[in-house]
């Protein structure tokens, strides 16, 4: 004999013991459904939904807040003219009936000058000679070819055309598209030249 009472060992006394359950669950844990976790237990100790907690209400608002900081906004642009509204400027400054391009200086520094471009149809092939450009779309969409690459851009894309390439943008939308044009060095004079001319 071993010596101990019963006659037997540890590992025939657990034998008798539930071990259906997986290591680790409680007791009276209902067992999970084929290929589905069982449910976390509430802080009431049953499972399920429960009520929501202070730390689950929490999370729930900052989860609203960030959405809601990512919903569209129109743009606002805080050059020069501009500043007081993009819409207001719009207005005082429209397109004319037949007038397909139309470009107004809205600010100007030492180093670049601003202008707001209205693009209703499509220019025609052109490059500038002594300025670079940066363009950021606020409203519409459109296609600029630059050189042998066609981009689609929509509001709030941007693009850098370096002086002298060929460019030209086609809008893409029943209203006209708007763009902020960024000139460097300032513009002073007309650059634009045709496609054509070398």
């Amino acid at each position: 004999m071993d010596g101990r009472a019963g006659g037997g060992d540890r590992g025939e006394a657990r034998a008798g013991r539930r071990t259906d359950r997986p290591h680790g669950e409680r007791r009276g844990a209902r067992p999970a459904t084929r290929g589905h976790p069982p449910l976390p237990l509430t802080p009431s100790g049953r499972r399920g939904p429960g009520r929501p907690t202070a730390r689950g209400r929490a999370i729930a608002v900052v989860l609203a807040l960030g959405l809601a900081a990512c919903a569209p906004r129109p743009p606002r642009v805080a050059v020069g003219a501009l500043a007081a509204g993009l819409d207001e400027f719009v207005a005082a400054h429209p397109l004319a009936g037949g007038q397909g391009i139309r470009a107004d200086e809205v600010g100007r520094t030492v180093s670049a000058s601003y202008h707001l471009v209205q693009v209703r149809g499509s220019e025609s092939p052109h490059r500038h000679v002594a300025h670079d450009l940066t363009v950021l779309v606020l409203r519409g969409q459109g296609t600029l070819t630059l050189g042998e690459v066609r981009r689609a851009l929509a509001a709030g894309d941007a693009a850098v055309i370096p002086r002298g390439a060929v460019h030209w943008f086609a809008n893409r939308g029943r209203a006209p598209a708007l763009a902020l044009v960024v000139f460097t060095p300032p513009l002073d004079a007309p650059d634009t030249v045709p496609e054509e001319a070398r």
